[in-house]
């Protein structure tokens, strides 16, 4: 007997279609069925995504933080923010540009989506931070730049007046801008530095010249910037000084002469005292004229003034020396810090 072999049969389906008996592949079936669920996948992630634009993800809670001078309602109604609106479709950049746009006192703000239903408002609010006078009218800056405030005809207490600054544009929201170029960022830096230090109480700035910058410390100390450069460095060396090593009712000046120099610092003159020193003169002059009344008395008085002429020039000479050798008259009462914090007294025990 011959021996049956049997073959494996290909996976197949007969039907009859049309009346006629018709072979099916199986695996070709198989590949449709996966079309058909692709299909059918992609229908329902349709379905999901119309509903996530219209019925899900809708504003239900709008949270606002970091104001004080401004109500919610006003922030919600200038960004055009609306409860029930779609966190998906919602534009954060528009808002936070609606914002700045619209409320001067606003200097940032950051508008974010907290799914599945919260939007969150944080801003910061513009500070105060110096008032240019232009002419008779004060223009009111903030830190970041930004003018908040425009022709005011008296100085906002509180802050420093800036003099010497010609502003280009005087409109409310606009950025600082100067005839001159450099003083804007001048200004910006020189603010943001005092800031920083914590250096209060400073009354007013002067970039009349931009090689000559003079800040006024509680309407008694004149501060000589100078140009600049190095401006934090100098600004915290000045604030060393005057915390550490002048009395709290000290009135003068004080000079930054370089990195080597250090600083100096020369007292208000004392009108009182001089105008006080001429009255006494006067008087002892009146007397010695009347007691020229004997001969004796007008040659001892002679003998005396020469004596006095002897001393005094040899004084002048004294103190001529002393001058040259220390830089400073003892009148000027000059006071010299160096960089290691040292106190130099030239010409004062």
């Amino acid at each position: 007997m011959k021996d049956v072999i049997k073959t494996q049969q290909r996976p197949e389906e007969i039907k009859t279609i049309n009346g006629q008996r018709v072979r099916l592949n199986r695996r070709k079936r198989r590949s449709n069925l996966k079309g058909y669920y692709a299909l059918a996948m992609m229908f329902v992630a349709l379905i999901v995504m119309l509903l996530c634009l219209t019925l899900f993800f809708r504003a239900g809670n709008i949270k606002i933080s970091g104001v004080s001078l401004y109500r919610e309602d006003q922030i919600i109604g200038v960004g055009g923010i609306e409860k029930g609106a779609n966190l998906i479709r919602l534009n954060t950049s528009i808002i936070e540009q609606r914002i700045l746009n619209n409320l001067v006192y606003i200097d940032e703000v950051k508008v974010e989506k907290k799914y599945p239903s919260t939007i969150v408002v944080t801003c910061k609010e513009a500070k105060k931070a110096a008032d240019i006078k232009d002419g008779d009218s004060y223009y009111v800056m903030s830190s970041s730049g930004k003018i908040l405030e425009a022709g005011n005809p008296k100085h906002t207490k509180g802050i420093p007046t800036v003099k010497g600054f010609k502003l280009k544009s005087k409109d409310v929201g606009s950025t600082i801008e100067s005839e001159d170029s450099f003083k804007a960022k001048i200004l910006r830096e020189l603010l943001a530095d005092l800031d920083e230090l914590n250096f209060k109480k400073i009354t007013k700035i002067d970039l009349t010249s931009r090689s000559d910058i003079r800040l006024y410390y509680d309407n008694r100390i004149e501060i000589e910037l100078g140009s600049s450069a190095d401006m934090n460095y100098k600004l915290n060396y000045f604030k060393s000084i005057i915390d550490k090593c002048l009395t709290k009712d000290y009135e003068g000046t004080l000079i930054y002469n370089g990195t080597d120099s250090g600083i100096s610092a020369i007292p208000k003159e004392n009108d009182s005292s001089s105008s006080t020193s001429d009255n006494d003169n006067s008087t002892v002059s009146e007397s010695a004229v009347d007691s020229e009344n004997s001969e004796s008395q007008t040659d001892q008085n002679d003998e005396s003034q020469n004596d006095q002429t002897a001393e005094q020039s040899t004084d002048s000479s004294t103190a001529n020396t002393d001058e040259q050798n220390n830089g400073y008259s003892e009148n000027n009462d000059v006071q010299q810090w160096n960089n290691d914090g040292n106190t130099n007294y030239d010409g004062v025990q």
